[in-house]
């Protein structure tokens, strides 16, 4: 394998952890990153385009951050459950409208939560 080759597939751990954890099909695993599912079989083979590259690794670190603070059986549900502190999306949706930070500001809020 040549060092370009190499280079291309160093994201494609990062993609197999989003869907993983998040259990996504290869098309919702598209729609988080606004591209279509051909496009994902695109970065698998020639690589994630480099503008891509920083969102990808935001959104596999939160997808990580969840797999050690959740039950990894549960995050599957918890990622698709619509919350108020979301605006009444879940944590998907958000990914795709606003980014990470959001999601991260609201698990926070939520772990931190003492319900009083």
């Amino acid at each position: 394998m040549t060092t370009l080759t190499k280079s291309r597939r160093a994201h494609e751990p990062a993609l197999d952890d989003i869907r993983r954890i998040f259990g996504l099909s290869e098309a919702e695993l598209g729609d988080l990153f606004a591209v279509r599912r051909q496009s994902i079989d695109d970065w698998r083979r020639r690589g994630v385009p480099v503008a891509r590259r920083a969102t990808l690794e935001q959104i596999a670190g939160l997808a990580r951050a969840l797999e050690r603070e959740l039950i990894p059986t549960h995050i599957p549900e918890v990622v698709r459950t619509r919350d108020a502190w979301l605006g009444n999306k879940n944590i998907l949706e958000t990914i795709e409208s606003s980014g990470v930070e959001k999601v991260y500001g609201y698990l926070h809020r939520l772990f931190s939560y003492s319900g009083s």
